[in-house]
C-alpha cells in the first residue's frame, strides 16, 4: 500500500500550517473564488491537523462551504477540495446516464445505490469523501462496506491529485472498489477527459506467507471529448463500466454493461459547457 505521505502528494504539494478555521475558510473561499474563471488546482493541503482537529472542522465545516474532504490521521494532514459548477455537472449527469441504463435493465435502486459523498475509512484510519459512489445495497447491506463504483471530477491543474483518489480507493479498499472513474474538466477548451481504473494485485518478488494481497489502481481506458472543436467530437473508447464490477455479479441477459459512446458523451459536455 502506498504510503499516506504519498497519496497526500506532500513532496509535490506541500501542505501549509493549520491556525484556525477561520484561515481555512479564508483559504476555501478564495480558491472558490479563484475557480470561477480559472483552471487552477482545487485542492488545499494543511498539516498539524490532530484527530481532534478534524473532528472540530467536519463538525462545523458549513463554515467552509461545499468541499470534499481527505484526512491522513498518521500524517496529520488534512486535504480539502473545493468542487466546481462544471465538474459537479459532469459526474451528476453522468450517474443519471448510468442509472437511466440500469433502469431499461429493470435493475433495482437498491442494486446501484447512490452513495453520494459518504466518508470512508481505509486501515490506516485515513478518511476519504468521494464526489459519487455507488454500491449493491444487496450484496453489501453494511455501512463499513467499501462502494464498487466511485466517480472523481475536478478541473485540468487537479489531475495529479485526482489519480492519487484513484490509488486511495483502491488501495485502502483492497480491491473492493472495483472502477475508479475520473473526469477531468477543462473550460478554456471546452473539453473533458475520462480515465477508467481498476485494481491490480502487486506481485512481490518474494511472496510473503499469510500477507494479504496489496492493490494499485490501473489507468485501463483513456476518452477524450472536444466539445470545443468545429465539430465537436470524442476520440478514445466508449467509457464502459462492466455490469458484473459495478453490481458484484453477473449479468442476467438482456443485462449487460453500461456503454457511454459518442453521443451521450457529447450531451454530457454540451450540460458541462452550456452556450
Amino acid at each position: 500500500m502506498l504510503t499516506s505521505s504519498e497519496l497526500a502528494l506532500t513532496e509535490v504539494y506541500p501542505p501549509t500550517t493549520y491556525t484556525d478555521i477561520r484561515a481555512m475558510k479564508k483559504a476555501v473561499a478564495d480558491t472558490r473564488n479563484r475557480l470561477i474563471t480559472e483552471d487552477i488546482n482545487q485542492y488545499l493541503s494543511f498539516k498539524h491537523v490532530s484527530p481532534k482537529d478534524f473532528s472540530f472542522i467536519d463538525a462545523h465545516r458549513r463554515q467552509l462551504g461545499a468541499v470534499r474532504f481527505t484526512y491522513f490521521q498518521d500524517i496529520s494532514t488534512l486535504i480539502i477540495k473545493v468542487p466546481t459548477r462544471a465538474h459537479e455537472i459532469a459526474h451528476r449527469i453522468f450517474e443519471r446516464m448510468i442509472s437511466s441504463q440500469f433502469g431499461a435493465m429493470n435493475i433495482g435502486i437498491d442494486q446501484f445505490l447512490s452513495l453520494g459523498s459518504t466518508l470512508y475509512v481505509g486501515p490506516t484510519a485515513s478518511k476519504k469523501e468521494g464526489d459519487s459512489a455507488f454500491t449493491n445495497s444487496v450484496l453489501r447491506p453494511l455501512e463499513s462496506d467499501w462502494p464498487a463504483l466511485v466517480i472523481e471530477a475536478g478541473v485540468s491543474e487537479s489531475m495529479p491529485r485526482l489519480r492519487q483518489d484513484a490509488q486511495w480507493w483502491i488501495s485502502n479498499s483492497e480491491g473492493k472498489v472495483h472502477i475508479v472513474l475520473l473526469i477531468k474538466v477543462t473550460r478554456n477548451a471546452r473539453s473533458m477527459v475520462f480515465e477508467k481504473y481498476v485494481p491490480e494485485v502487486l506481485m512481490f518478488r518474494q511472496p510473503r506467507i499469510s500477507a494479504p494481497h496489496s492493490y494499485r489502481a490501473v489507468l485501463v481506458s483513456t476518452t477524450e471529448v472536444h466539445q470545443g472543436a468545429n465539430p465537436p467530437y470524442v476520440s478514445g473508447p466508449p467509457v464502459i463500466l462492466e455490469f458484473q464490477r459495478v453490481l458484484c455479479r453477473p449479468p442476467v441477459p438482456p443485462e449487460r454493461d453500461i456503454q457511454l459512446g459518442p453521443a451521450e458523451l457529447l450531451l454530457l459536455a454540451r450540460l458541462v459547457f452550456p452556450h
